[in-house]
């Protein structure tokens, strides 16, 4: 089920240091059905080492991705931050892609096929891959064409003889998920032409280390990723770092860009401006992650203590978000049923559930207004402004959100 890694995911050195140890949690995303809880044993470290040859901090552990992956609850959010940003991201892909004619477009860990979407939209020959039958199921029920297998090596060969090569190969949030990276780029160049260009958006280390975003570390989340690692990565293969595109999104990422070193195109300038700011900061040094650590045992310490002494004084709480940071979080915390009465989320396959390690049931989004309890834990706090601007009539009757990162705090209102 799990094995330990030792060496570096980028570069290969293993030259590792554990600069955190969160203990063991349950599988992030395991939501259970109430009768289940009894009968489930998974508990697995999951702790972050750092390679001072490249900088990446990545998961010490890795879980069988078959264990994580088969039955799925994740879902591309429909947000209305998530679908302006995939809006703009398809566009400015096409932009500076320059393709001619109708552009074949691949994706990698493709979800339900939000993405792929707005590229269908504008006239693009689409096709995902995703190894989730629950969430591929629903891809090709919304008209996206969708291969239900994971993507490597292997299937990057059968893929090349069934539909060909892509123009743009796009990866959301999948990169940090793969523990082969070796294995990735090989498939990618089966799949891709001299002139292809290949995005992945990942959570990006610079934000993760200044917002304190600790509670995205989970079994899933194998890297956290600076740019300088990808560098590392791409050394001696056929494919070039042409670009990197900063965003906000999940709490702030970035789009790296790939090209094949005998592409036209040469690299942009944001490149060397990401790896000077990665220098400046620091981050391959064991010092500066001891500086996070602290930042991470206050909130764990802060954070349980707000909510106790407002549950002392007979306050009700909530969860808002059943997200697997969320869950991350909660598990960390020591946080559950003592604690707060349950989580609501939009995600159908999620609701009715019960949330892993902390054994919350998942209610849906209604029951805000409903009970109006006093407080409700932003568990999905990277979409924190959609949602205190569209939960404002739960503010007027007098409850108020708890923000958890990167300090938590009781958020006024009026803000």
């Amino acid at each position: 089920m799990i094995h330990e890694r030792r060496h570096c995911r980028t570069c290969g050195s293993n030259n590792l240091r554990l600069i955190l140890d969160l203990g063991r949690t349950a599988l992030a995303n395991d939501f259970l059905n109430p009768e289940e809880v009894a009968n489930y044993k998974i508990s697995l470290p999951l702790r972050v080492v750092l390679c001072p040859d490249c900088s990446l901090v990545q998961l010490a552990d890795t879980v069988d991705p078959k264990i994580l992956y088969s039955r799925y609850a994740y879902i591309t959010s429909t947000s209305r931050t998530m679908d302006a940003h995939l809006n703009d991201q398809s566009a400015h892909l096409l932009s500076v892609g320059h393709f001619g004619g109708r552009p074949r477009i691949l994706e990698i860990a493709s979800n339900t096929g939000a993405f792929l979407k707005k590229f269908k939209e504008r006239g693009c020959e689409v096709l995902g891959v995703e190894p989730a039958q629950n969430i591929s199921e629903v891809a090709v029920q919304a008209g996206i064409p969708t291969r239900g297998e994971f993507f490597d090596a292997a299937s990057a060969k059968k893929i090349k003889e069934a539909w060909g090569e892509a123009d743009l190969i796009l990866g959301r949030h999948v990169f940090a998920h793969i523990d082969d990276l070796r294995d990735l780029l090989i498939g990618l160049e089966d799949v891709s032409h001299e002139e292809t260009l290949i995005a992945f958006e990942v959570p990006y280390l610079v934000d993760f280390f200044e917002r304190t975003e600790y509670d995205t570390i989970y079994h899933e989340h194998l890297s956290y990723i600076p740019v300088r690692a990808l560098e590392a990565l791409v050394q001696d293969s056929p494919f070039m770092l042409s670009r990197i595109d900063h965003y906000q999104i999940h709490g702030g990422s970035i789009l790296f860009h790939l090209r094949h070193r005998a592409s036209k195109v040469t690299a942009h300038e944001s490149v060397a401006k990401a790896l000077e700011v990665e220098r400046r900061m620091r981050l391959a040094e064991p010092a500066t992650w001891r500086e996070f650590t602290e930042r991470v045992d206050h909130i764990r310490t802060e954070l349980p203590t707000l909510i106790r002494k407002l549950k002392s004084q007979g306050k009700p709480i909530i969860g808002y978000g059943a997200s697997a940071k969320g869950n991350t979080l909660l598990n960390t915390c020591g946080l559950g049923t003592s604690e707060l009465d349950y989580i609501i989320d939009n995600t159908p396959f999620k609701q009715n559930k019960v949330a892993p390690g902390s054994w919350l049931p998942i209610r849906s989004p209604d029951r805000l207004l409903l009970d109006q309890p006093d407080y409700a834990l932003l568990l999905a706090w990277n979409f924190a402004p959609e949602i205190l601007g569209r939960e404002s009539e739960f503010q007027k009757r007098g409850g108020r959100f708890i923000v958890p990162i990167p300090e938590p705090k009781i958020v006024p209102y009026p803000a």
